[in-house]
């Protein structure tokens, strides 16, 4: 064997071993019930969050109403909340960015809400992949609300782009969370690279820490096989974040190509700990057999358990149900095994 041949089949193996450590199947949350949401006309649940006592969502089809979810017969209702946009979006992106965004808002997604947080106020943010900022919405009145986008601070993507992240359209930030006093808020970044970055409230702007805003950013595949033969049309999928949220003191990811929610440090975005959702959400009836990526863009964790979105993306199941769904786990026992102080 030439040496070339040995250097290149050394590095496939290399590959293949890193890729095997690099995802390990987690243990499976543990399922009570699911439940179809109707009343959102255009589908694409993206985001899940309690602010008070109404559980609310997004569309990242919708760019003036959230919703509120109800429980009825048939499972969740929601019903519309409308608010006003400002005039602008101030956005930090780059020209090409922007540009790939104004061409997917022609069909009808112009600022692709895909995160949603609430502080201790009742105050609502929405993140914007398309404009990759973040819109403050205060609480619910009688007439509708008018939204203020924050003022981020340029480096979010200065320094992002650095490491890897917001590197494609339709690929940027995809979760938001903020603590209760809103002096502090994260995001995450979707895919290719993914990433935690983090900003500290400064009157009424949003700067970096002097570390920077970057707490984690990575670049990794997944085994084609992680889940079993032929799942997912064996493509090779990256690594990524669909939703964000911050609970009892910690970072906890929704992790779509995966199928797996992960507790991380609010410091350095370091992963702790998994719990997997694939033998739920890859089963019959839940699953989508045409769905070449995982559907999961919607993440709430409280005292009841884990509550998680399927965003079907017009897709329909093999029963003919084409709505999203909602599932609600068990909060694992072992949820606090493993955590480190920060």
């Amino acid at each position: 064997m030439s040496r070339k041949a040995k250097v290149l089949l050394l590095g496939c193996s290399l590959f293949l071993s890193l890729s095997a450590a690099a995802f390990e199947r987690s243990p499976e949350l543990s399922l009570q019930h699911a439940a179809p949401v109707d009343g959102m006309s255009r589908g694409n649940l993206s985001a899940l969050q309690y602010c008070g006592e109404r559980l609310l969502s997004v569309s990242d089809r919708e760019d003036q109403t959230l919703y509120e979810l109800t429980p009825s017969e048939a499972g969740w209702q929601a019903s519309g909340e409308y608010f006003e946009l400002p005039d602008s979006p101030p956005s930090i992106l780059p020209v090409q960015l922007l540009a790939g965004a104004w061409l997917r808002g022609l069909s009808g997604q112009a600022l692709d809400f895909e995160g949603l947080a609430c502080d201790g106020e009742g105050n609502r943010y929405l993140v914007s992949e398309s404009q990759l900022g973040v819109l403050k919405l205060p609480p619910a009145s009688v007439e509708p609300v008018k939204g203020q986008w924050l003022d981020l601070d340029p480096a979010v993507y200065r320094e992002g782009e650095s490491q890897g992240l917001w590197q494609q359209v339709n690929a940027l930030a995809e979760g938001v969370a903020i603590n209760a006093s809103a002096d502090t808020l994260w995001l995450a970044a979707e895919r290719q690279a993914r990433g935690l970055l983090k900003l500290q409230r400064q009157g009424e702007q949003w700067r970096c820490p002097l570390a920077g805003c970057v707490l984690l950013a990575e670049r990794r595949f997944l085994p084609t096989d992680a889940f079993a033969p032929g799942v997912l049309n064996k493509e090779v999928l990256p690594v990524d974040f669909s939703d964000l949220v911050l609970w009892q003191g910690k970072l906890w990811t929704l992790e779509r190509n995966a199928h797996q929610v992960c507790r991380r440090s609010p410091v350095s975005g370091a992963r702790e700990r998994c719990w997997s959702f694939a033998q739920t959400v890859l089963s019959d009836p839940y699953i989508y057999p045409d769905a070449p990526y995982g559907l999961a863009e919607a993440l709430l964790i409280n005292e009841d358990g884990i509550m998680i979105g399927l965003d079907n993306n017009d897709r329909v199941r093999p029963d003919g149900d084409g709505r999203p769904w909602i599932f609600q786990f068990a909060l694992p026992a072992d949820w606090q095994e493993g955590a480190k102080g920060d």
